[in-house]
């Protein structure tokens, strides 16, 4: 159980393998071990490509899924999702988004999401919708002015938990990356651009924000963000490349598209 929890916190699932494979194979295991087992298997296949295995072994452990007890595996299929896109299979991502849509279909905010999440893979290899937008010195804000860099569009709040969490990784990357081509521009749902300069220069955070009401409504429909924090990751050519990944699966995922 320990080296199946390592392999999922640590992201070595690849490695887990063969291992959860053999586990799975017991004449009697353990519930709880044998669910952790699946998970790192599952993730493991979809990060070395085996992405039609990943799905086919995920609608598996939905068979059998009870609907009450939904919760941790729909963050699972969320989970898997995004490391289907990572993997380049926009086609295995949204069957992912469907079967959870489809298993869980009484519940209609999971629903919502699912097809809210789909709707964004259209996104996804091609232009980035435009910006149009002024910052909080009055400036445009204008993609065309990153062109030949990677750029994160982080949409979020100051009275936002996760956004807040997921801060210092974004801080961290902006100071490794930013010598190589990488930028951030902050898309901030507070309304209030006082009490934005006054939280962006407490934390640390010098790229731009776009604040205003309006602006911000209009980049919400055209990114299709309806919940926070919610992040688009932009290549050098202008195309969207990822959204919502975080953590480590956005440290790689810039640091793959930065190049050498």
């Amino acid at each position: 159980r320990w080296l199946f929890s390592t392999a999922l916190e640590a992201g070595l699932e690849v490695d887990a393998i063969d291992l959860a494979d053999e586990y799975q194979k017991r004449p009697q295991p353990d519930a709880t071990t044998r669910g952790l087992a699946q998970q790192a298997q599952i993730l493991g296949q979809a990060m070395s490509g085996k992405t039609d295995d990943a799905v086919k072994n995920f609608s598996g452990m939905l068979r059998f899924a009870r609907l009450q007890t939904g919760g941790a595996l729909i963050d699972f299929g969320r989970r898997l999702a995004t490391k289907l896109r990572m993997a380049g299979d926009l086609d295995a991502s949204r069957a992912v988004y469907e079967q959870v849509a489809n298993k869980f279909f009484l519940n209609a905010d999971v629903r919502h999401i699912c097809e809210n999440h789909i709707a964004r893979l259209e996104l996804v290899g091609k232009p980035a919708p435009e910006l149009g937008s002024t910052d909080t010195s009055n400036e445009t804000v204008d993609l065309t002015e990153y062109q030949g860099k990677v750029v994160l569009l982080d949409f979020w709040a100051t009275n936002c938990p996760p956004c807040i969490e997921e801060l210092p990784n974004i801080l961290q990357l902006h100071r490794d990356f930013r010598d190589r081509g990488f930028e951030v521009v902050g898309v901030s749902l507070d309304g209030d651009d006082s009490l934005v300069a006054s939280f962006t220069q407490r934390a640390g955070m010098s790229w731009r924000q776009i604040v205003d009401p309006t602006d911000v409504q209009a980049l919400r429909d055209r990114y299709m963000v309806e919940k926070i924090p919610s992040l688009y990751v932009i290549d050098r050519s202008g195309n969207v490349a990822q959204f919502d990944v975080k953590g480590n699966d956005l440290r790689q995922t810039i640091d793959k598209l930065l190049g050498k």
